[in-house]
């Protein structure tokens, strides 16, 4: 039986009149895969509820941060606490030292860490830092790698333009060609592209930029030799290595992807987990670097909202409750099952996929082959994703409405009973074919 999805369609069409295409974020649109998105209401564990009372098994977890699925009752007390003071103070407080000293534990190689709101601000602020520490301009990233909306880096980002030149093609209008200029871009998985750029650059390059698992056009693993090949580039040239680990901090080990793969970065940009749910992002470092940020060095950056009591709260909840739980062998008892619902699902459908997960990030692409790098993610069945994604829908599983988007695991995941998991991914493939 169909779902009714009458009140979110009215409601989105009231939203329309005052939110730009009636969403706060262009990936929470349904314009790739169809149809009008899905208004929530509630959620809790892995669930998720819109405002029509239909119940989604949720594998967007919003994208990332719910490591142990909604609603948790260790971050909800921990907000409900720091409630009692101020959301802000403008003043430094003790959480805010508990959270870093935490945080840092668990990154290999970093010593301190600044706290701020978001991933784009984390990432836009490690750039300047490492044109501030080497004097050079340039920045090389990854076709497909997406940093946030930083001028510089909307080039060759996520889904955008497909390009098989180091030349930077810009993802959006309104983007200085002089900013634009300043990027250089490899493919990822490719060392030798790497190697080219810095063959003809290297003196002015002051950074390579990636996510060390590729998360924005959905989950591509890396080759370990190409991280270590990226490390040693960098040291020869005098660049920094800057690691994005934005969705996969503390998410694919528990030391996050450098310590999954044994890399460590100059600098680490990090968000959604560490703060449990709110706006608090981080980057971090060893202290010769870090220690070139206001007030301490000249790279200036500040924010009024930088480490608030109440982000800081959850995020601190969330570390601490990592700790006490220790979910990553769960997560990757789920990811398993799930990688393996899919798979025979679509096989006694006869239908080609290739499944892509590195620990709890996964991603089903409509394609026989499997992924390395951007152009493999782009040469997938468009409609034959659409198709699933509503027939995902009808069996009551939310993914994230785009084929070039990660799925997110919770430690809750793992609960599931078999018609609750494998049940639902059964139908949604006899539902669309």
């Amino acid at each position: 039986m169909s779902q009714s999805y009458e009140k979110s369609q009215l409601l989105h069409s009231r939203a329309i009149k005052s939110l730009v295409g009636g969403v706060n974020s262009p990936v929470r649109s349904f314009k790739r895969v169809g149809g009008k998105p899905l208004l929530a209401e509630k959620a809790a564990g892995a669930f998720l509820w819109d405002v029509d009372g239909n119940r989604y098994v949720d594998f967007v977890m919003s994208y990332g941060p719910h490591l142990f699925g909604h609603s948790p009752e260790p971050i909800k007390m921990a907000l409900k606490k720091v409630c009692e003071g101020s959301p802000c103070y403008g003043m430094t407080s003790e959480g805010e030292i508990e959270w870093a000293e935490l945080l840092l534990k668990r990154l290999p190689g970093a010593e301190k860490v600044r706290a701020l709101s978001t991933g784009t601000e984390a990432c836009m602020t490690a750039i300047r830092l490492a044109r501030g520490i080497t004097g050079r301009d340039l920045v090389v990233k990854f076709s497909g790698h997406y940093h946030g909306h930083v001028d510089s880096l909307m080039v060759d980002a996520g889904s955008g333009i497909a390009t098989l030149s180091s030349e930077a093609a810009p993802d959006s209008k309104g983007l200085p060609r002089a900013l634009v200029d300043l990027a250089r871009v490899a493919e990822f998985n490719n060392l030798e592209s790497v190697a080219q750029i810095f063959a003809k650059d290297g003196n002015s390059i002051a950074c390579v930029i990636l996510e060390p698992v590729m998360g924005n056009m959905g989950v591509v693993a890396p080759d370990p030799a190409f991280l270590r090949g990226l490390r040693e580039i960098c040291t020869r040239h005098g660049a920094l290595l800057i690691f994005d680990e934005v969705m996969t901090g503390l998410r694919v080990h528990s030391r996050s992807a450098q310590g999954r793969y044994g890399i460590t970065p100059d600098l680490t940009c990090l968000g959604k987990i560490v703060g449990g749910g709110l706006p608090l992002s981080a980057l971090a470092g060893p202290a010769k670097f870090m220690d070139q940020l206001a007030p301490l060095g000249g790279v200036y950056q500040a924010g009024t909202l930088s480490g608030n009591p109440v982000s800081i709260a959850a995020g601190l909840a969330m570390l601490k409750w990592i700790d006490q739980e220790d979910p990553y062998a769960r997560l990757e008892e789920v990811g398993q099952r799930l990688e393996r619902a899919f798979l025979e699902a679509a096989s006694r459908r006869k239908r080609e996929i290739s499944v892509s997960r590195v620990g709890s990030m996964i991603s089903v692409y409509f394609r026989k082959d499997p992924v390395r790098n951007a152009n493999d993610c782009r040469a997938v069945d468009e409609a034959a994703f659409n198709r699933y994604f509503h027939g995902m829908l009808e069996a009551g599983c939310l993914l994230p409405p785009s084929p070039f988007e990660a799925y997110f695991l919770a430690s809750v995941h793992a609960d599931l009973s078999k018609d609750d998991l494998e049940g639902r991914i059964e139908k949604a493939f006899s539902v669309f074919g």
